[in-house]
């Protein structure tokens, strides 16, 4: 990688691991609220991070690698 595209690799990665809300989560997944938190549960999606203590969020990159897994799980 040239020194000039460093720059903008990093800022493309920060653009696709943004926190997302759990309504977004819900339109990436097609999963509501208390299916993925029995997945939480149990251990089988990704938890929530809580920046400031109350409201939930979630990287946005770990959601879509899940979806991801679950695509080739099926595939297998």
């Amino acid at each position: 990688m040239k020194q000039d595209e460093a720059p903008a690799a990093a800022a493309a990665a920060l653009d696709t691991d943004r926190l997302v809300m759990l309504r977004v989560v819900e339109d990436i997944v097609g999963l509501k609220r208390t299916r993925i938190y029995k997945l939480i549960r149990e251990s089988d999606f990704p938890p929530p991070y809580k920046p400031g203590g109350a409201g939930s969020r979630w990287s946005e990159s770990e959601v879509r690698a899940w979806v991801e897994r679950i695509k080739r799980a099926r595939a297998a």
